[in-house]
């Protein structure tokens, strides 16, 4: 019986190519584009579940609320990771992890390679952080790797890139070119999924060494300052909520009486960290949960585009095959034999288009890797089972979904009416059924289309925005990434004079317009420090963002005043005592106006100065964020990033110059540079790579469903043919009858609008409430996907029905 199924699903393949070749290629970018996003969405749902304690293993979060303004951090204070593993009984361990880029130079180094490499994922660490994460050693122990002072711990992709292969324990690795460090353990890199990637792990005790003495004395106490990534295991049995609840007392006992009833500490789950946290100062980009309900919607809307598609041609097609029926329930075929040779056909197509997608899998995943910035793998697929196993399971499902309504709907045909030919009633072609499913083809078509033009929209409009200073032609080269260790600690100021000199010889070239010293670039965020100014008192834990610059950092990046004056060396105390705030500032500090705020006071953690300049307020951050307060100070202490702004000319030959003049100045310091615009653009990589998946699926669904567009216009035209031969013979023109056959097609799309344009702006109006700034969604974005989808719809009814109205009717109807 079987064998006898599957020859006649095999007959009518080879019988009805056409028909077969849609429904296998629709189900093949269907079932395509649903793994392709699955596997991007499990990728993503794994991250940190390798850790074989990672149900028990927690982040703790630092949520500071001063002033009323409420904070959410992802690293705490020095001082607060060994207490708390003292103070709870229901803590195992607790380890901190404390992220700075560094110079190291192996001088021991591999032959013709290079010897020193600028280092962006250089941590110090606890010891305890390897009892907590899963960490492979394949040279050292994790027990005495961290142990002392000045040991480092390295992947194996470093080793191999210092040193080559073989043993490289008790070799050394020098920071900044002043801090030997011993090799004492070799790890296997951590896999691609995890929140954080540590390529190098010095002790945490290293940390104290290489910073200045008064940092040195402050951090072990500073109970506000953020800084250190803290990481607690539980004891198995006890619950997060437990040490939540005891932590408010914590703080009263140990933290600064004046901040502690405005500072919360809570645990997150380590495997709630890369999707759902939305807290400043990750250490790696984190995805978002929400995203992933929007690629797996987006993935069962392209599937169900397919399956329509299929359902469609097999009801439209039905009328063929019904003598086929009638001949075989007078032989003595039940009802139930027949629905199992139909959805026996279903399965057969859907694992053809199951082999093919495997197939197209291979080759998209570049494109997938391009699109979200993964590195997937075929090998990642099939040595996951339970995956392969839930793609297998899903295209069992298509093919009993998709036949499943023609199965039943031919097996209730009444022998004697398809063997008479009589079966034509409007009911048993499906009619309904099939303009109901195509409504819900098109919504989604249109839906997609509305959700790709906001999101470009958007994306252009942060993009183009004027951010309030400028942004082009500006690189920014970090000097140092540790602010608590800076080159002015130098009692002879020698580094300072170098930095100098190095800032005059730059300008002297005549492509350097501007050259400046701060704390950090713009654009890019600041660091929030504690301000009283001028009418609030310390009590009121005032907070504000800070920068630190030196006076050429307005004309620099174009800030505009104003009211006051720049910073200015001609007044010799500017150094000590001056501020420049922005228009926010004064708003949030209540002064009035601009005019007004010159020659008020302020002090910024412990300076105490005036108010000599208002600059226009301009964008810190991304502008998914609203401008908040800033100050600006003059602190040579921790300035950390030169900026230097060039003009659009012989670019490649200017930046030659300025890495040379560098390597001269600064030997020990490894010249890395970026372009602060690229910088800025990549705040939106998460963003850009959401609108651009959308609209490659938008696209793609829109084929598919034309694609089955195209097969139910050939078969509602050949059941159609006596009637466009009598229309001819009647005087019908080739247009009217096109627009015969279009008007039907062109109601359900206008349906489909109506019922598409208000869901599609309630998802996109929700995504753009994570936008402080963002562009409305306006009526003629509705009406651009209605009549695209439209006219792509009308373009493929047009192909056939013209075909349709050009033959002849007599030969039509002498074969009727």
């Amino acid at each position: 019986m079987l064998r006898n199924y599957l020859k006649i699903a095999i007959r009518n393949l080879r019988q009805q190519k056409a028909f077969s070749f849609i429904n296998i290629i629709g189900l093949t970018l269907g079932l395509t584009c649903c793994f392709l996003i699955l596997l991007f969405v499990s990728h993503e749902l794994s991250y940190d579940r390798f850790h074989e304690k990672a149900d028990r293993i927690y982040r703790v979060t630092y949520n500071p609320k001063f002033a009323g303004v409420p904070t959410a951090l992802v690293t705490l204070p020095t001082p607060a990771g060994p207490l708390i593993a003292s103070s709870f009984p229901e803590v195992e361990q607790t380890a901190r992890l404390f992220r700075r880029s560094a110079s190291i130079e192996a001088k021991e180094g591999v032959a013709g390679r290079p010897d020193k490499y600028e280092e962006e994922r250089f941590f110090f660490g606890d010891p305890a952080i390897f009892k907590i994460f899963t960490v492979t050693f394949l040279q050292g122990n994790s027990a005495t790797a961290l142990r002392d002072k000045f040991s480092v711990v390295i992947t194996d992709k470093v080793a191999e890139k210092y040193f080559g292969s073989g043993n490289v324990l008790g070799k050394t690795l020098t920071l900044d070119g002043q801090y030997p460090m011993t090799v004492t353990g070799v790890i296997k890199a951590l896999p691609d999924n995890s929140h954080v990637y540590i390529d190098l792990l010095a002790n945490y005790e290293t940390m104290f060494a290489t910073i200045s003495e008064g940092a040195r004395e402050n951090l072990p106490r500073n109970w506000v300052i953020s800084h250190s990534l803290t990481y607690v295991l539980l004891k198995p049995g006890q619950s997060a909520a437990t040490v939540n609840a005891k932590f408010p007392q914590f703080l009263l006992t140990h933290a600064n009486e004046r901040f502690a009833k405005d500072i919360v500490y809570e645990l997150q789950p380590l495997t709630d960290i890369h999707l759902r946290s939305n807290l400043a100062n990750e250490v790696e980009p984190t995805g978002r949960m929400d995203y992933v309900y929007i690629f797996i919607g987006v993935a069962i809307i392209t599937l169900l585009i397919a399956c329509i598609n299929f359902v469609n041609l097999a009801t439209a097609r039905s009328l063929k095959r019904a003598r086929e029926v009638g001949m075989r329930k007078v032989m003595g075929a039940g009802q139930f034999q027949l629905i199992g040779q139909f959805l026996g056909e279903s399965l057969l197509l859907c694992f053809i288009a199951f082999g093919l997608s495997l197939v197209l899998i291979n080759l998209m995943l570049p494109v997938l890797n391009h699109l979200t910035g993964k590195e997937l793998t075929m090998g990642y697929l099939l040595g996951n089972g339970q995956l392969l196993a839930g793609f297998v399971g899903i295209a069992l499902l298509t093919g009993l979904l998709a036949g499943s309504y023609p199965a039943f709907f031919v097996a209730r045909f009444l022998p004697i009416q398809t063997l008479k030919g009589s079966f034509t009633s409007g009911k048993a072609k499906g009619g309904m059924l099939r303009q109901t499913l195509m409504v819900v083809q098109f919504t989604a078509s249109v839906a997609l289309i509305i959700g790709t033009i906001t999101t470009y929209r958007q994306l252009r409009y942060v993009q183009e925005q004027p951010l309030g200073f400028n942004k082009e032609y500006v690189i920014t080269i970090p000097f140092k990434s540790n602010n608590l260790n800076n080159i002015f600690d130098d009692p002879t100021d020698s580094l300072f004079t170098k930095l100098k000199s190095l800032k005059d010889v730059l300008r002297s070239h005549p492509q350097v317009e501007q050259v400046a010293l701060s704390s950090g670039p713009l654009g890019l965020g600041g660091t929030r420090r504690g301000v009283v100014p001028e009418g609030f008192a310390r009590n009121d834990n005032l907070f504000a963002t800070s920068l630190a610059t030196d006076y050429d950092f307005i004309k620099t990046y174009g800030l505009k005043l104003v009211a006051g004056r720049e910073f200015s060396r001609a007044y010799g105390t500017d150094q000590a005592e001056a501020f420049i705030v922005n228009e926010s500032a004064v708003k949030q500090f209540k002064w009035g106006s601009p005019a007004r705020a010159i020659g008020r006071q302020i002090e910024l953690e412990g300076k105490t100065g005036k108010v000599v300049g208002v600059v226009n307020d301009f964008h810190m951050e991304s502008l998914q964020q609203p401008i908040e307060g800033l100050v600006l100070d003059i602190n040579p202490s921790v300035l950390s990033m030169l900026s230097v702004k060039i003009r659009n000319q012989n670019i490649p030959q200017t930046l030659a110059f300025v890495e040379k003049q560098w390597g001269d100045f600064f030997p020990q310091k490894v010249f890395e540079y970026d372009f602060l615009d690229k910088d800025i653009a990549r705040l939106y990589e998460r963003d850009q790579r959401l609108g651009n998946i959308v609209a490659y699926f938008a696209v793609l669904a829109m084929f598919i469903s034309c694609l089955g567009l195209y097969g139910l216009v050939v078969l509602v035209t050949q059941q159609r043919v006596r009637e466009v031969g009598i229309r001819k013979v009647l005087g019908a023109s080739v247009t009217s009858i096109v627009a015969l056959f279009s008007l039907d097609f062109l109601k359900l799309v206008l349906v489909a609008i109506l019922i598409a344009s208000p869901i599609a702006w309630y998802a996109m109006n929700g995504w753009l409430k994570d936008f402080a700034y963002r562009v409305d969604i306006d009526w003629w974005i509705f009406v651009a996907a209605g009549l695209l989808v439209a006219l792509i719809a009308l373009l493929t009814v047009s192909i056939q029905s013209i075909r349709a109205a050009l033959m002849n009717p007599v030969k039509s109807l002498r074969t009727e």
